[in-house]
């Protein structure tokens, strides 16, 4: 398999803007990755627009081997407004982007597709899982339904837009060590548990391939996996469903058993349904796995962002931060 020299990771939609926040340096005291930020000297300067924020996730990866770049959108937000307005203000090209992936069929996550092939000229890739397009409902607590609510979600739509559907539930190699990690295997015990399914109560459901109700497991879940020369692993959640551990787990199924030097975004730490214990478990099993660092975003939850907070490893998650790692781009 083929490796990054390096690979620059750009945050697009985030649930938060914040000015604020410092440049950060690597918390290994090496010079392998940097974060920087879109802070407060841009926000104040009359040359720019501000970026938006929303309850969304979207992320631009530019991985290098020697003089070629390869552009990933991993996940497009909520609307493709923010999307759209948040890539001219940071003056990305949406043409230069080779390849698509959506991490499941959730509209904080695919919701932008549409508005994204607006901006584009050519048919561009969209990989995602079967599952993705399958009609979904949720029922609050309350007694309130949302019905098919991924309706604007299907492969259909997609090639109408412009996107070339890339439906598997395999891991695919996107270029220059970047690579979709696939259905996700669930095997880390709190990250699995569930209770049992009983049709009618508050919940998420879907329904199957066979055309019966079921649970909404988002087995159409898939992370991403950056595999940089030099430096390790960069994983990459949309909601972490399938839990951010067991992702770690199966990205190292894919690309071998090599040290994991960032994880970031979505933990789904932040439910109502998720058990705040889950918090303490996630953060004592990133450190056991020795990942260095950790920025937890969207879904993560307010107990995780404090429970971290002081932590060397924590990096806080904002619309326009950009990671660094490996090599610097030619």
């Amino acid at each position: 398999m083929f490796q990054a020299d390096g690979v620059k990771i750009t945050v697009l939609v985030e649930n938060q803007v914040d000015m604020l926040l410092p440049d950060q340096a690597s918390p290994l005291g090496t010079d392998d990755h940097c974060v920087t930020r879109w802070g407060l000297v841009e926000h104040f300067d009359n040359k720019y627009l501000p970026p938006q924020a929303e309850n969304g996730i979207s992320f631009l990866i530019e991985a290098w081997r020697g003089r070629h770049t390869t552009r990933v959108l991993f996940d497009v937000g909520l609307t493709g407004t923010v999307l759209r307005h948040n890539m001219g203000v940071f003056g990305i090209d949406p043409n230069s982007i080779d390849h698509v992936a959506i991490s499941h069929g959730h509209p904080d996550h695919f919701g932008g597709i549409h508005g994204f092939f607006d901006m584009v000229d050519r048919k561009i890739p969209v990989a995602t899982h079967r599952d993705a397009e399958l009609a979904r409902y949720a029922m609050m607590g309350d007694g309130r339904m949302s019905s098919v609510y991924n309706s604007a979600f299907t492969f259909e739509q997609i090639e109408r837009s412009g996107g070339v559907p890339v439906v598997t539930e395999s891991s695919l190699d996107l270029g220059w060590g970047i690579h979709t990690t696939g259905e996700i295997e669930r095997n880390v015990p709190f990250e699995a548990a569930a209770p049992p399914f009983v049709p009618g109560n508050p919940g998420l459901y879907q329904v199957g391939h066979d055309g019966k109700l079921r649970r909404d497991e988002v087995m159409d879940e898939n992370g991403l996996v950056i595999d940089v020369k030099d430096v390790g692993l960069i994983v990459l959640t949309g909601c972490a469903h399938a839990g951010v551990v067991n992702t770690i787990k199966q990205s190292h199924k894919i690309v071998g058993e090599k040290p994991v030097r960032a994880v970031m975004g979505g933990f789904h730490l932040g439910f109502p349904t998720t058990p705040a214990e889950n918090v303490g478990l996630t953060v004592d099993a990133l450190k056991e796995l020795d990942v260095q660092t950790i920025m937890p975003m969207h879904c993560s939850g307010n107990r995780t962002h404090a429970h971290l907070a002081h932590d060397d490893h924590y990096v806080q998650p904002a619309v326009g931060t950009v990671l660094h790692f490996g090599t610097a781009q030619p």
